[in-house]
C-alpha cells in the first residue's frame, strides 16, 4: 500500500500538467513574434538582393549598349511610331540576370506585342522578379484566358501618374528613368544617381486594373509605376484613372511592414516609409527636378 502511495506522489497531478502546458503556451506566444520578425528580416534581405540584381542588370545592359532599356519598347496613340510593342524593359535585361534561354524564347517569337506571345513564355515567373514577402497570386488570367506570370517589381516612369490620365506626360514625356519608346542614359539623372528611383516593389499584381506582368508595360500598370500616389496606396484607392473601366493607381508598395524597398540609379537600395513626405517622394521619382533632395 505504501509503495502504491509513493508512486502516486512521484507523478504529476492534472493541475501541475495544465500549469506546465500553460507556461509552454506563454513562452511560445512570446517567441512567435521574434521568430516572425526574424523570418521577415530574411525575406526583406532577399528582396533587397533581388533589387540589387535588377539594378546591376540594368547597368550591365547600359555598359553594353550605352543606354538603359526603355520602360516600354513602343508607343501608342500620338507617339510616333504609334502602336509599337508593349514589351517591358524587364524583358531586355533577361540575359544580364542569367536568363538567356528565356530571352532567346522571346527573341524567337519576335519583339511584337507580348499579348501575341505563347503562354509557354508569358506564364514563366523568374525568381529574381518575386519578393519572398509577396502574397500576390503567381499568375493573372486575362479576359482571353491567357495566363501571365506576375512580378513584385516595376520600373519607375516618374511622378506623372493617374492624376495626368493617359496624356503624353504619363508615357514618353514622363519625368523618371523609364519611358515609352525612349531610352535614357545615366547622365540623364541630373538630380544625381543617388537621388532618383530606378525600380520599386509592387503588391496585388494579380488584380484587374493593378496587374504587374513582367513581360508587359503600360501606363499605371504592368512594370511601369509612378510616385504620384504614396507608398502602399491600396488597390483601387488614392488617385486613380479608369483604364478600360478599371481604376488604376500606379502605386508602388510592399508586404514589408511600414514601407517598401526601392533601388536607386546608383545601385543602392533604400527602404522608404509609407509615411514619407509625399512632395519628397514625388521628387525622388524625377530624374531632373532641379530641387534638392535628402533621403529620410
Amino acid at each position: 500500500m505504501r509503495s502504491n502511495l509513493t508512486r502516486l506522489r512521484n507523478g504529476f497531478t492534472l493541475v501541475e500538467l495544465l500549469v506546465v502546458i500553460a507556461i509552454i503556451g506563454v513562452l511560445v506566444a512570446l517567441l512567435l513574434p521574434a521568430i516572425q520578425a526574424a523570418r521577415e528580416a530574411a525575406r526583406r534581405a532577399q528582396c533587397v538582393n533581388n533589387l540589387k540584381q535588377i539594378a546591376l542588370a540594368l547597368h550591365n545592359y547600359e555598359n553594353s549598349l550605352k543606354l538603359y532599356p526603355p520602360g516600354r519598347m513602343g508607343c501608342d496613340g500620338a507617339c510616333s511610331p504609334a502602336n509599337g510593342p508593349s514589351t517591358s524593359g524587364f524583358v531586355m535585361i533577361l540575359p544580364y540576370l542569367e536568363l538567356n534561354s528565356l530571352y532567346d524564347e522571346c527573341d524567337q517569337v519576335g519583339w511584337t506585342q507580348p499579348d501575341n506571345w505563347p503562354q509557354a513564355i508569358t506564364n514563366i515567373r523568374p525568381e529574381a522578379f518575386v519578393c519572398p514577402s509577396s502574397v500576390m497570386q503567381d499568375s493573372y488570367t486575362d479576359s482571353g484566358g491567357k495566363e501571365w506570370a506576375t512580378s513584385s517589381y516595376a520600373l519607375c516612369a516618374g511622378h506623372y501618374g493617374p492624376t495626368y490620365g493617359i496624356s503624353s506626360q504619363t508615357k514618353w514625356l514622363n519625368s523618371g528613368m523609364f519611358l515609352y519608346r525612349d531610352a535614357l542614359k545615366p547622365r540623364d539623372a541630373l538630380d544625381g544617381t543617388s537621388n532618383v528611383i530606378f525600380v520599386g516593389e509592387v503588391i496585388d499584381g494579380h488584380q484587374v486594373g493593378h496587374t504587374n506582368r513582367w513581360p508587359h508595360a503600360g501606363r499605371h500598370v504592368d512594370s511601369l509605376r509612378t510616385t504620384d500616389n504614396p507608398v502602399n496606396t491600396p488597390y483601387q484607392q488614392g488617385v486613380t484613372f479608369s483604364n478600360y473601366g478599371n481604376p488604376c493607381n500606379g502605386a508602388f508598395g510592399s508586404r514589408h511592414p511600414g514601407g517598401a524597398n526601392f533601388a536607386f540609379v546608383d545601385g543602392s537600395v533604400h527602404f522608404l516609409s509609407e509615411n514619407i513626405n509625399l512632395p519628397l517622394y514625388r521628387l525622388l521619382g524625377q530624374r531632373a527636378s532641379g530641387d534638392a533632395k535628402e533621403l529620410p
